[in-house]
């Protein structure tokens, strides 16, 4: 399969809530609001949170609804982030907005690298995971 380019859409439950969630408390500068679908320019893929009736809309073509993750999760979206700092601010500023983040920690990855990873939630339960590799897998190699 060759693609020009991947798009992720996931289902929100208020479209401007989770437009203000990442260009504000996120700082995402690639933000768009436009006819009800908030647009994520993120590096190599770009993703749609569409309002559950915007969503509907293509998923029925599949006869399948909106999964929102309260209380499931239909994704988990995970981000390399450069630092434990910058991980750690994150978890901050998504916490004093009032959402849920839980407490970073280490772990071994299959590669071999150890990372440091946290994870939050946005406005509707989608799942983010925050990366920083510890080590490269050579390192860990050695």
């Amino acid at each position: 399969m060759k693609t020009q380019g991947v798009v992720l859409s996931l289902a929100v439950s208020d479209a401007t809530r989770s437009h203000d969630f990442y260009r504000e408390v996120l700082g995402a500068d690639s933000v768009r609001l436009d006819m009800g679908i908030v647009g994520i320019e993120l590096p190599g893929i770009m993703l749609f949170l569409a309002e559950v009736a915007d969503f509907t809309k293509y998923s029925r073509e599949a006869k399948r609804s909106p999964l929102l993750p309260v209380p499931a999760s239909d994704a988990l979206l995970s981000c390399a982030i450069a630092s434990t700092g910058e991980v750690d601010e994150i978890l901050s500023v998504v916490k004093a907005a009032g959402g849920r983040t839980f407490e970073p920690h280490e772990i071994p990855h299959a590669s071999g690298r150890l990372q440091y990873v946290g994870t939050f939630t946005d406005p509707d339960g989608h799942l983010w995971q925050l990366v920083c590799n510890l080590t490269d897998a050579q390192d860990a190699a050695n």
